[in-house]
């Protein structure tokens, strides 16, 4: 029989693979912010109190979580269960597929139909989610087929490949050439073309790639 804890662990285990809180997955499924705060794991007499199976549902439309996954996730340590979540996994689209404003939100996190799940080695970073490259607009650096993990969370440097979502353009991977107060400067891939400066207020989010499939 499942106990409470293991339903709420199930939920906080949920929101750290796609990289959010537990109140921003609430936000995320269109819920009170508020739904998931451990505040509202108990009454104010201890007794506990349980999500609601309508708001179960909106986190798992939300982030496109299986079912049987998300079931998996609550059974005990040592339970066989070959459903069960692996914590590497993270979002994947292919390029073509999440290139446009409704696969992503502001804060460059994916939500949508659009994503599939990769298994990826890295347990230690959060908001993870990979990209695979299509056609030949990324060549030479990047070939048809290669998978991109980007970190929405990892610090920016120059000289970082990232992924850039304009505020009004479709997505770009280029270089980062330099941050400033007003703006930042990318590079193109192939550092043959012009620098482009785009201001803060254009740019919805900026997210460094860090592994490549080779």
């Amino acid at each position: 029989m499942l106990s409470h804890a293991q339903v709420w662990a199930a939920i906080d285990g949920l929101a750290r693979r796609y990289g959010l809180s537990p109140s921003g997955l609430a936000k995320r499924a269109g819920l009170d912010p508020t739904t998931f705060n451990p505040s509202k794991r108990f009454a104010t007499d201890g007794r506990p109190r349980w999500p609601s199976t309508e708001s179960l549902s909106k986190i798992l439309e939300a982030t496109g979580e299986p079912l049987d996954a998300f079931v998996g996730s609550m059974m005990p340590e040592g339970t066989s269960n070959s459903s069960a979540p692996d914590e590497r996994r993270v979002p994947l689209a292919g390029l073509r597929d999440v290139d446009g404003q409704e696969s992503f939100d502001r804060d460059g996190a994916p939500f949508g139909e659009k994503w599939d799940l990769l298994t990826f080695p890295e347990k230690s970073m959060q908001g993870l989610f990979a990209i695979k490259v299509e056609g030949d607009s990324m060549m030479p650096l990047y070939r048809d087929g290669e998978v991109l993990i980007i970190a929405r969370n990892a610090p920016l440097r120059r000289g970082d490949r990232v992924v850039v979502k304009p505020r009004e353009a479709s997505l770009s991977v280029m270089f980062l050439r330099q941050r400033t107060d007003q703006a930042i400067e990318f590079d193109t891939l192939d550092q043959k073309g012009p620098v482009h400066r785009m201001p803060h207020s254009d740019i919805d989010w900026v997210a460094r790639v860090i592994w490549v499939s080779q």
